[in-house]
């Protein structure tokens, strides 16, 4: 007789899909499956492997960085509209996930990130891609690569640097999440670069404690 094994951590990613983002407006395919595919297990330290799955963001072990919860991520990827080959610029790359479902998806992900730890996990986890990984200051971007068709900020912060506004392509899109201090305070939003102005696409209230790396001054914000 045969008997059908359960695999806990599958069914975990199927849920998460399920209950996380179909039911929260998510629909483009190419997301779906490839948050369906990324063992989302893999980007998070050991000690939050219980909460790989949930519905909040993952700290990632250094004080104000965190994994986006999924469906944030999922919802900033299907406003950003992403077609392969697009250059993407992933500010604060974390443990690699976000750029892994970048390069699933078909882009060229590039990565900026400034703490050692996070610099090491993530050449170790996107090693098959022969990704582009940079160690330097997140608020100086990336810019010997730019511009790019879109950039992902992967921290929370108060505003949107002028330094990413920069490295945009004319109509290109920036997702990130705007906080202000508290952790029930937060946005993620997408916004359009036309004439060197950002431009409000999509907003929707998010979790995300903000990071303290670098603040910018409030010349920009929700």
């Amino acid at each position: 007789m045969r008997v059908h094994r359960v695999d806990p951590i599958q069914d975990a990613r199927s849920n998460m899909v399920l209950a996380q983002l179909k039911t929260n407006g998510v629909f483009d395919k190419l997301i779906l499956n490839t948050l369906e595919k990324i063992s989302r297990e893999y980007f998070v330290p050991v000690n939050s492997l219980s909460i790989a799955y949930g519905d909040s963001p993952v700290s990632c072990d250094i004080p104000g960085r965190y994994l986006f919860a999924p469906q944030t991520l999922g919802i900033l990827l299907q406003h950003l509209n992403l077609l392969p080959d697009d250059k993407v610029l992933v500010i604060g790359g974390n443990y690699g996930y976000t750029a892994t479902v970048l390069f699933e998806m078909g882009c060229k992900a590039f990565v900026i990130e400034s703490h050692p730890i996070l610099v090491a996990k993530c050449r170790e986890k996107l090693k098959k891609y022969n990704a582009v990984i940079e160690s330097g200051p997140l608020k100086l971007g990336l810019r010997e690569h730019g511009l790019y068709k879109a950039i992902i900020v992967e921290i929370g912060l108060n505003t949107v640097p002028e330094s990413v506004i920069k490295q945009l392509e004319e109509k290109g899109r920036v997702a990130i999440c705007l906080t202000m201090g508290e952790l029930d305070s937060a946005k993620a939003c997408v916004f359009e670069k036309k004439a060197n102005t950002l431009h409000e696409v999509f907003t929707i209230e998010a979790n995300m404690p903000p990071c303290t790396e670098f603040i910018e001054p409030e010349n920009f914000t929700f």
